[in-house]
């Protein structure tokens, strides 16, 4: 396979993901509309307006439904929801590549 030490090296980091569940404080940017406040001093404009009226993720919190209770299923969890959103984003990018490629899906 032409991209294995690639997929190889995504799966070892998706894999790597619950670590982030042990590390002290948050991840830096992932806050909602009061950890912006906190860390910023204020809420921008558009960033509020942005968020009014959306819906939630279906993975919320890197979490999967049926796997957020207890640290094990929290960890099996992220590392689920980090194959899927990397798979995704992967194979967009394959695509995109294909068509500017061959100028056009075929």
């Amino acid at each position: 396979m032409k991209y294995r030490k690639g997929w190889i090296v995504l799966l070892a980091l998706a894999i790597l993901t619950p670590l982030g569940i042990i590390a002290a404080g948050g991840a830096w940017g992932e806050w909602d509309l009061d950890g912006v406040k906190e860390h910023a001093g204020f809420v921008p404009e558009g960033m509020r307006a942005s968020t009014e009226g959306t819906t939630e993720s279906p993975l919320a919190e890197y979490t999967v439904p049926g796997l957020d209770k207890g640290f094990f299923h929290q960890g099996l969890g992220t590392i689920v929801a980090a194959i899927l959103g990397a798979g995704i984003t992967a194979l967009i990018a394959f695509a995109v590549a294909r068509i500017a490629k061959h100028g056009g899906i075929s």
